[in-house]
């Protein structure tokens, strides 16, 4: 034999041998494959369907058996992204979700490929595209949850690119959603954007308007493979994002009418974007409801911040309930622990406290919040919104420390220390102002969010959005709230613009034009609002009061003055509007008495023993044992109860003045 023939043989019998050994390794690796794909069947992909140890314990297991195949890295990636809160959970995830991704495209190529193009295909394939379809979707959750929406598209377009006649994913849906939560970014941060919010909007509306358009071309097709309910369920999910798009775009009716289409599917309905969107549009009352149901929907989600907690404690304050808005928020907090919105909740409750009058202990929830980094998952607010509602928060408290000084002392200008309190807090103001207005300035969507009011993803009240407005830009706000009631669509809100316009023309000492503006405002036919319009309604009648009285209106002074009072008595304190009661008073504990209404009389309150038209303060010194007892209740001059009969048990007179000082406005301290 010669040497070429031999070694010709040899590499024959050598080939003969791999091919032996590659079958019956390939043999070994189907029986294996076998093996994981009964085992998996007794547990759920799911960590909640299995004990949390059994899913990862089978998740190891599978990969020793077969580390080339895919259904081991799927479980692990699901056990770790079920136990995420935070964006080193969903890192450490999305690792082996990746692995499995790219595993399963590897070997299942044909199943992907071919899954829908026949009945027959689709039994045989179905639950590798559904393993295919759970493992993108987690994974697409990771990519979004740890900022990295670059990641997200090129995911969201390699699944694309199995070309499946019946997108179960929704990949365009989730497209247009990362479009619209970063919407605000330009290319030069991700290559996927476009250069202006507008345009990023209107990409998302594109691609949700192509995935329609799909639906509906393969409809017949789809129709003979999966049923009928699915396809309509792929519609439903496109009218959820296209009615967040146009509900942002100031569009209501256009929003309207996908909320309509979705609305017959309970179980599918978007409570809590619905809610929202009559947040956006004015209709308080429903939109309490709606969030009060979704609060009590998806329960066991721990890691998710619920906007609708965050949205009630907003409309509590807007009813004159900040106390209710306190202590739920408070409840919440110590129930769900420090976890995803937790520092959202803490800001909301700062904002309860500061309309409590509770400045101290609402600055304590602004600190905390501060200094939490939040994780902004499942939601559109991130972390330039948090930041912003922070100094927002912090500035109006600063602001209102410095007003109560002034209400705790008449003549505080007599008071150097108090002086030199006035000018701390004023330098932290002017600091934090500077922090709002860069902030603003850099925030691309400021036109849409802040200026048009009740804006979707606002999360500041319209009462704070003035606070940030008023010192600066006064004539270009003026006109811009002109346009705004010219043209908004939203007709509940558009009173809110006018009376923003009226308050700037007061800002920029304008009085005659305050005055037209507001008292069209006051007699229009709206004016009869519900009863989550009590902030409105107060800082209206706190607006008019102050353009009569710098008129020299004396009776409209007084009239609005006293409504002010009465629609929201915890605002007036820190307000440059100063009340006046009629004061009664019966006392069997002369001592005592006579000191505390004469430290109530340091207060920037005027009391009167006579008097028409003054709302009625009643007060009653009486000893029980060795303690002594204050009595207190506010009246109208008509009778109505303005502040509840109330007690103050005292033995010694210190703070006695001040507790009844803010009481009478329904205020803690």
């Amino acid at each position: 034999m010669c040497k070429l023939h031999y070694i010709y043989c040899k590499t024959i019998i050598a080939s003969l041998l791999l091919l032996a050994v590659t079958e019956a390794s390939s043999q070994v690796n189907s029986v294996k494959r076998y093996e994981i794909d009964i085992r998996r069947e007794e547990m759920s992909t799911s960590s909640s369907g299995s004990l949390p140890n059994e899913v990862m314990l089978r998740a190891r297991e599978f990969i020793r058996k077969d580390p080339a195949y895919y259904v081991g890295y799927m479980f692990e990636g699901f056990y770790r992204y079920d136990r995420s809160g935070d964006i080193a959970g969903y890192a450490q995830a999305s690792k082996p979700l990746r692995q499995a991704l790219e595993l399963l495209e590897k070997d299942y190529a044909v199943a992907l490929r071919d899954a829908y193009s026949s009945e027959e295909a689709y039994e045989e394939y179905k639950n590798r595209v559904h393993d295919y379809i759970y493992i993108t979707e987690k994974l697409m959750d990771c990519y979004s949850n740890i900022e990295r929406p670059d990641s997200v598209i090129w995911l969201l377009n390699r699944y694309k690119s199995w070309g499946f006649q019946h997108d179960e994913l929704g990949a365009d849906n989730y497209i247009a959603w990362t479009y619209h939560r970063n919407r605000f970014y330009t290319s030069e941060k991700f290559d996927f954007l476009y250069n202006s919010v507008k345009e990023n909007e209107m990409a998302a509306l594109h691609f949700l308007q192509e995935n329609l358009k799909n639906i509906s071309k393969n409809a017949a097709r789809n129709e003979s493979v999966i049923s009928h309910w699915r396809i309509v369920g792929a519609k439903l999910s496109v009218y959820h994002y296209l009615s967040i798009i146009y509900s942002y775009l100031h569009k209501p009716d256009s929003a309207r009418l996908y909320y309509s289409y979705m609305k017959p599917y309970s179980s599918i309905f978007p409570y809590n974007n619905y809610a929202i969107f009559c947040f956006t549009t004015g209709f308080f009352e429903e939109s309490y409801s709606y969030f009060k149901y979704a609060s009590f929907r998806n329960t066991l989600d721990r890691y998710h911040l619920k906007e609708s907690i965050y949205y009630m404690s907003i409309l509590d304050v807007m009813k004159a309930e900040p106390q209710k808005s306190a202590d739920d928020l408070s409840l919440y907090i110590k129930q769900s622990g420090v976890r995803p919105g937790w520092g959202w909740y803490n800001m909301g409750l700062a904002r309860a406290l500061m309309y409590n009058g509770q400045l101290d202990s609402s600055m304590i929830c602004i600190n905390k919040a501060g200094k939490f980094n939040d994780v902004h998952i499942g939601t559109t607010w991130g972390q330039s919104h948090y930041a912003f509602s922070h100094s927002i928060l912090k500035f109006i408290n600063l602001q209102r420390k410095e007003a109560a000084i002034r209400f705790e002392d008449k003549h505080y200008w007599l008071s150097p220390s108090k002086l030199r309190e006035i000018a701390e807090i004023k330098l932290e103001q002017y600091m934090t102002q500077i922090l709002i207005f860069n902030q603003l300035s850099s925030n691309p969507e400021r036109s849409e969010v802040y200026y048009r009011l009740f804006a979707s993803e606002a999360t500041i009240s319209f009462d704070e959005i003035f606070y940030m407005i008023k010192d600066y830009g006064r004539s270009f706000f003026i006109k811009e709230f002109g346009k705004q009631i010219e043209n908004d669509e939203r007709d509940i809100i558009r009173k809110y613009f006018k009376l923003f316009q009226g308050k700037l023309y007061l800002e920029k000492g304008n009085t005659r034009k305050a005055l037209k503006v507001l008292e069209e405002t006051y007699n229009q036919d709206s004016i009869e609002s519900s009863e989550y319009e009590k902030l409105y309604l107060a800082r209206l009648y706190e607006a008019l009061a102050l353009a009569n009285d710098a008129s020299g209106t004396k009776n409209n002074f007084e009239k609005f003055k006293n409504q002010f009072y009465q629609t929201y008595p915890q605002l007036v304190p820190y307000s440059p509007v100063k009340m006046k009661f009629k004061i009664e008073t019966q006392t069997s504990e002369i001592e005592s008495s006579s000191r505390i209404l004469s430290d109530l009389n340091k207060f920037n309150i005027d009391f009167e023993t006579s008097g028409e038209n003054l709302p009625v303060l009643k007060l009653n010194f009486s000893k029980k044992g060795d303690k002594n007892v204050v009595e207190y209740s506010v009246e109208s001059s008509w009778g109505t109860a303005i502040v509840k009969p109330s007690t103050i048990v005292y033995t010694d007179t210190k703070d006695v003045a001040k507790k009844l000082a803010y009481s009478i406005f329904n205020l803690k301290t």
